[in-house]
């Protein structure tokens, strides 16, 4: 998968754009109390251990 897709798919669940870092971005939930850091990546693939991370922080 890569960044900007799963950039999307967090967007759809209900993860909003909280602030710009660096090379990342911070995302919030409004039903959750933790952060996610998504990758201004592009089209870049995701390493599967990030991906799988990310996944289940999500709530895919």
């Amino acid at each position: 998968m890569k960044w900007n897709e799963l950039r999307r798919i967090a967007e759809k669940n209900g993860w909003y754009l909280y602030r710009n870092g660096a090379s990342h971005d911070i995302y919030r939930h409004p039903d959750k109390n933790f952060p996610i850091q998504i990758g201004r990546h592009g089209s870049e693939e995701i390493k599967m251990g990030t991906f799988n991370k990310l996944k289940k922080q999500i709530g895919l």
